[in-house]
Parts: C-alpha cells; sequence; structure tokens
C-alpha cells in the first residue's frame, strides 16, 4: 500500500525548498546591501578554492571572458604630468599605416613628474608595449602605469609614443628609443634643465613591458656595443614579461597553455566547477598561439626572417659575450603562467652568465604584464602580485640611485668555499665575470590554506535532508526568507487545491465508468457467463481501506 500522506509531505518540502531557494537567490541579489562584489568577480567561483587570493580570483573570472579588461584605472596620487613634443619626432597614424585606434598626429612624450622633482632628479625611459602595434603613452592603462613608476621609483618617466607597425619597423623603433633616451640625458622635464644651463647629467634608467621589454632589451644591447651613443653608462634597466625571443619556440608555448577545466559540481557560490590554467590572456592553442606571434615578429622585422635570431634584435639568443662590458643592473618580474616566461628566464640566466647584476622574480599564477593589473581588476582591494613587483621596481631603482648598488644579490662560491669554477658551474662560468641572478619565485601571501583543494556545494541528492535545507535557509536574511515561505505557502495551497480537485473529479468519474461497465472495467465487471449468457454487472462499493467488489443480493 502506498503512504500516500508521506508523498505528499515530501513532495511539500521540495516545494518549498525550491520555491525559496530560488526567491531567496533572486532577492538577495536585488536587495542585499553588504554585497558590494562585483557580480563577474562573485560568480568566478575560484575563490572557493582557498589557493587563489580573491582579487587573484576576480582577475581569472573577468580576463578569461575579456582579455582586454581590467587593467589599472587610477593615476597615483602626488605626481604631474606635462606633454612635449620633440622636434622632428612626429608621425601620423592612418588606416593606411596604422591599426591602432588613436588615429593622426602622433609622437607626442608624456613625462610623469614624482613630487619635488627637479633638474637633477633621475630619469627613466619607458617603452610601452602592444605588439608594437598598439598602444600609446595614454592609452591602454600606461599613463597610470607611468604615474605609479614615478611615484614608487622617484624618477622623471617618460613615455615614448613610437611609430607602430607597419608605419615602424624594428631599426625605426629602436632609434626612435635611442634618440629618445639621447634627449633625454641632456635635458630634463623643466626649462634650463640641459647643459647649456650649467645642469649636470643625471642617473638615466630605462624600462619597459611586452614588446616594449623587448625593445628596451635591443636598446640595452646596442649600447653595450656602441657605449658612445649616449656617453654616460645607464644606471639600470627593469622589465615586466618582456618578449625576447622572436623565434617564439620557448617551451612555455606548451606548458604554459591556456586550459579549461569543466568538473560536474558547483563552487559554493553556485557557480559551475570550471578552472583555468595556463596563460589566461593567449588563450589559443599552441600552434595558433605561437603562430601568431610569430607572425607578429615577422611584421615587425620587417619581414626580414633572419633578424628573429639575431642577438639584439632577439635578446633570447644574445650569448653571455653579448652582455660583457658596461651593463647595468637588471630587474625582471615576470609571471610564472606565460607563454613566454622562459624569454625572461633565459635572457636572465645569460646576462648575470655574462657579468651582469640580475635580479629575476617569477609570480606565481600570474599573467602576461600582470603589473599593470594592481588594482585588483576592479574588485576593490589590489592585486599583491601587482602592486609587489611595482614596489620592487622602486626599490630596484631607488637603491641604485641613492646608494650605488642593488639591494641584494648573490656570492657564489664552489664546493668547501673555493672559487665557483672549481664546481658543477665551470661548464658555464668564466673566473672573476661570471655570476647567477638573484631568483626569487613568489607566491601570495594572502593565500593562506594551501592545506584546502576546494569546497564545493554537497550533492543535492537523497542524503540531503530537509533539515539541512532549513539550516541553508537559516542563515539569510529574515527579510529574504519571510516572503520567500509565504510565497511557498501560497503557491503550495494553490497547487494543492488544483489537484485536489483534479483527484476528486477524475476519481468520481472513474468510479462511475467502473460501477456501470465502462472502459477497461467492462472486461472484468461485465464479464459474460460460459453458457453466453451476460452476467449483470457488480455494484463497486468503497471499502474503509480499499476498492472491494460485492455480488448484490438480487444477483
Amino acid at each position: 500500500m502506498i503512504p500516500w500522506s508521506l508523498v505528499g509531505i515530501q513532495w511539500d518540502q521540495w516545494v518549498v525548498y525550491v520555491f525559496v531557494a530560488s526567491t531567496v537567490k533572486c532577492f538577495s541579489r536585488s536587495i542585499d546591501p553588504l554585497r558590494t562584489e562585483p557580480e563577474e568577480c562573485k560568480l568566478s567561483g575560484h575563490k572557493d578554492l582557498h589557493l587563489l587570493s580573491p582579487a587573484t580570483a576576480c582577475c581569472y573570472g573577468k580576463i578569461v571572458k575579456n582579455t582586454s579588461c581590467c587593467m589599472d584605472q587610477q593615476i597615483a596620487p602626488g605626481v604631474t604630468r606635462k606633454t612635449l613634443q620633440r622636434k622632428g619626432m612626429h608621425w601620423n597614424c592612418t588606416e593606411e599605416n596604422c591599426w591602432d585606434t588613436v588615429q593622426g598626429p602622433r609622437g607626442r612624450d608624456s613625462f610623469w613628474l614624482p613630487e619635488g622633482a627637479t633638474c637633477s632628479t633621475p630619469r627613466t625611459l619607458y617603452t610601452h608595449g602592444g605588439s608594437w602595434m598598439y598602444g600609446s603613452p595614454d592609452t591602454d592603462s600606461y599613463a597610470q602605469l607611468g604615474s605609479r613608476l614615478a611615484k614608487v621609483t622617484g624618477t622623471v618617466v617618460m613615455l615614448t609614443d613610437y611609430p607602430l607597425v607597419p608605419a615602424g619597423n624594428y631599426s625605426s623603433i629602436l632609434q626612435w628609443a635611442i634618440d629618445a633616451l639621447q634627449w633625454l640625458s641632456l635635458n630634463g622635464p623643466f626649462e634650463g634643465c640641459d647643459e647649456e644651463h650649467g645642469a649636470k647629467r643625471v642617473p638615466l634608467f630605462v624600462g619597459g613591458d611586452s614588446s616594449g621589454g623587448g625593445t628596451t632589451m635591443s636598446l640595452v644591447l646596442t649600447l653595450a656595443k656602441r657605449p658612445q651613443l649616449l656617453g654616460q653608462k645607464l644606471a639600470g634597466a627593469f622589465f615586466f614579461s618582456p618578449w625576447t625571443n622572436l623565434m617564439c619556440n620557448t617551451p612555455e608555448y606548451y606548458s604554459n597553455a591556456f586550459s579549461k577545466i569543466q568538473g560536474s559540481g558547483k563552487f559554493q557560490d553556485d557557480s559551475k566547477l570550471t578552472m583555468y590554467t595556463g596563460d589566461i590572456l593567449f588563450q589559443e592553442v599552441t600552434p595558433e598561439n605561437a603562430d601568431a606571434f610569430n607572425g607578429n615578429a615577422v611584421d615587425y622585422l620587417g619581414g626580414d626572417f633572419e633578424l628573429q635570431t639575431d642577438p639584439i634584435a632577439s635578446p633570447f639568443f644574445a650569448q653571455p659575450a653579448d652582455f660583457a662590458g658596461s651593463l647595468p643592473p637588471l630587474y625582471f618580474a615576470v609571471g610564472a603562467s606565460e607563454s613566454i616566461l622562459g624569454d625572461s628566464v633565459r635572457v636572465a640566466q645569460h646576462a648575470a652568465q655574462g657579468g651582469c647584476d640580475v635580479i629575476l622574480e617569477v609570480y606565481h599564477g600570474m599573467w602576461h604584464v600582470f603589473p599593470m593589473y594592481s588594482e585588483g581588476c576592479g574588485l576593490g582591494e589590489p592585486l599583491w602580485a601587482g602592486a609587489y613587483a611595482i614596489n620592487q621596481t622602486g626599490l630596484f631603482v631607488r637603491h641604485i640611485h641613492e646608494q650605488g648598488r642593488l639591494p641584494y644579490k648573490l656570492k657564489v662560491e664552489g664546493p668547501n668555499g673555493g672559487p665557483p669554477e672549481s664546481s658543477i658551474l665551470a661548464k658555464f662560468w668564466q673566473p672573476s665575470v661570471s655570476k647567477v641572478p638573484f631568483f626569487r619565485y613568489l607566491y601570495d601571501p594572502n593565500v593562506r590554506h594551501f592545506s584546502k583543494v576546494g569546497e564545493l556545494l554537497p550533492n543535492r541528492d537523497a542524503t540531503y535532508s530537509y533539515k539541512d535545507i532549513m539550516k541553508d535557509l537559516a542563515k539569510q536574511s529574515p527579510w529574504i526568507v519571510l516572503p520567500s515561505l509565504t510565497g511557498a505557502a501560497v503557491t503550495i495551497f494553490v497547487m494543492g487545491f488544483c489537484l485536489g480537485g483534479l483527484t476528486e473529479f477524475g476519481g468520481e468519474r472513474a468510479v462511475r465508468r467502473f460501477a456501470h461497465g465502462g472502459g477497461w472495467c467492462t472486461g472484468f465487471a461485465g464479464a459474460r457467463s460460459t453458457s453466453g449468457t451476460a452476467r449483470a454487472p457488480r455494484p463497486i462499493y468503497w471499502g474503509s481501506r480499499s476498492w472491494s467488489l460485492r455480488r448484490s443480493s438480487g444477483a
């Protein structure tokens, strides 16, 4: 016998849960005053893993959907901006020779001045990225980055608006950088900051990111071979995710390829169990990604394939001997998840082997040029790795121009304190010249739950009891739950009323048909006798617990 009353109770419970849960979700999204986290970050799910900080998880969720989003928006406080059109340094961006969105006359430089800047303030030439095809000193968050660099380094930061491919190419862009550095060495941000007015030369730094980092490294190597171009030694150079391998064949194009992992469960925020690894900015499969980089590089080189392995045009192929001489200290900040991670690591190793002082910092889980996302992708709290890399750049620059040396470096010894050439390094070591990079692999200190592998929603099966549902609902605000319960009660009443009426009506019709030999009951209640005469149909009575057939007294 079926316990219809228990079935009804269970059905009622699940109707309550479905209706209340849906209503609570709807109400909580519309009226919860404490919910300030952006929807894109709320639904990213990654924060429930406890292996990514909230800002990193927010950036992952947003950048995967839109690789052009989320870069910094705020200008650093306490800095001022000036612009200058140097004589003869202009070009036009048109639809025929330029693919950038900023069309028209170009070439104007931007300067970011720290508070209290004078003619004796150190200066930095920064070359922006953008695949040599896009960007300017005032777009793609380069104004924001320039202002931050001026503040943390204490230097006057100059960003040039060099001619983009195809209006420019490797040779013209490198020459533009040389001309800009020469001008900056002789002129400051104010009138009277030149040698004609008795101004002395100040420490010069260079920096760049992505393709601009590649051009900056080409500039450093050019000045090492031709120091007469500048007339003074560079004080230092820093790089954010520099693109140095124009063959585009480092192993990370494969090992750091973008991956989307889809599970069957859900995160605690009810979003799908989806996780991302690898390079979230360049999401194509390895052959397509590497081919796209390669085609971009060939365009930059003006179609000259031989330059793809030239040690100056493509510094990845520079040998330790190419870094010997008067190269300045170098600082690299690169993401561990990048397709071009090896572009920084190999150059840093060869530079140190050639005698340079090198600091190499690899940031776990970070993507390409992550310092430009230091605000946290709109979450409201900073991206630790981005902010830390910018501050480390400030420490690098300030320590050099204030103390005359790196903030730290390594001393390498062989066995028992002997010379390194007696150790396993001997194969790569030039006595009294070679060094190794000061290397750090950095984790976000805001992630403190490394023992957890994720908290997912429990399965909504029979083991998830009515009490568990009520416990979940009890955590919600009463202003959300009470209207939901009221609505659920009304819905259950209406549905019960309708179903009850249908059941009563249908049951009555069935009884009548059965009693009078209609439908399928005819073959049972109106059966014929073996003699061929039809028997009278048997009346049907309602018993206390079940249907029963009784013969009438007149049968």
